[in-house]
């Protein structure tokens, strides 16, 4: 799904730090000694805190670095997360982070409105960062770019589909390689930035706009159907996940890289799946209104078995953002 959206380099980029470089649950959030928290009425003065002054060390983000959210007084733990009770409670949480009154509607809540001044051939995504942490955060997706690409099990004149592409530069990569690729993004403004690629580089890059689970070749079957920083983005994952066996073929592989997914529960996702708790999670949540979930790696799993998929996580010692998932269909 799309990514950080306020109208400006800069504050897409402050947005997009924030949920890349290990706030996400089971990507390696350091855990405060103190173990700090923080309460739902806080989230609008954290989201102010961490979009006016900044994160510096030192400054007033201080005060919740690493902070974890409570759980509100109307919250019932303990309910059967395959439950629509569990669904709805998630729901009511996400509005209440959000402060929206409204039903979540990806249309409006995920689709990139601008990114001011950018050359999407030349300087997309993180190519674009000329901030101090810019190489080091470079690293970690060229290093998770180069995972999906190692265990795509693809081959030049097969046919892939990313979900959330953003600037899609692994799907522009296996075009370059001779790989059929379409994408599929909620944002038409991510969906041209693919076009211009794809019609500056002349590969076989096809972007559609659409949402989590749309096929754009009816009839059609993919060898890698991927999610990259985005499958957290898909609040009807149950159903997408019963969708994409029709999109795969029998010997085709579904891939998850970079994802919020813990072993077990923790501070950050206490839960086997629903919103994430941490401060710099919360203020991005209250910005931008997205639905930022975390899974946990049991629930995950089931997720996938139900539908007739094993999977296996592949572990990745430069940087977290290259662990993958792989779910392939049981035969």
């Amino acid at each position: 799904m799309a990514q950080a959206s306020t109208g400006g380099i800069s504050s897409n980029v402050n947005a997009w730090s924030a949920l890349k470089r290990g706030v996400k649950g089971g990507l390696g959030i350091p855990q405060s000694p103190l173990r700090q928290t923080f309460r739902l009425e806080d989230v609008g003065r954290i989201s102010e805190t961490f979009y006016g002054a900044g994160t510096a060390v030192g400054g007033p983000w201080d005060a919740w670095r690493n902070a974890h959210m409570t759980l509100p007084e109307w919250f019932r733990p303990g309910l059967d997360p395959w439950s629509e009770a569990y669904s709805a409670q998630q729901d009511r949480l996400w509005q209440a982070m959000a402060g929206v009154d409204a039903a979540y509607c990806p249309e409006v809540h995920e689709a990139e409105q601008a990114w001011d001044n950018i050359d999407p051939v030349r300087l997309p995504g993180y190519f674009s960062r000329r901030d101090a942490g810019a190489v080091l955060s470079a690293s970690d997706h060229v290093i998770a770019s180069g995972m999906l690409l190692k265990h795509s099990g693809l081959r030049p004149g097969d046919r892939a589909l990313e979900y959330g592409p953003g600037f899609g530069q692994t799907a522009l990569a296996l075009a370059r390689l001779g790989v059929q690729v379409d994408t599929v993004d909620i944002s038409p403004v991510y969906c041209e930035f693919v076009r211009h690629q794809a019609e500056f580089f002349g590969v076989p890059l096809t972007a559609v706009q659409g949402r989590f689970g749309t096929h754009p070749r009816p009839g059609s079957r993919y060898r890698l159907i991927w999610f990259y920083e985005s499958f957290h983005h898909c609040r009807d994952f149950v159903s997408v996940v019963a969708d994409l066996r029709d999109l795969l073929e029998h010997d085709g592989r579904i891939v998850l890289g970079g994802e919020p997914i813990s072993q077990r529960e923790d501070d950050a996702i206490p839960y086997p799946w629903g919103m994430r708790l941490h401060s710099e999670v919360a203020a991005v949540v209250r910005r931008h209104r997205w639905y930022e979930l975390g899974f946990t790696e049991p629930f995950l799993y089931e997720l996938f078995a139900r539908q007739g998929f094993e999977g296996r996580r592949v572990d990745c010692e430069p940087t977290l953002f290259g662990r993958l998932h792989i779910f392939e269909p049981k035969h």
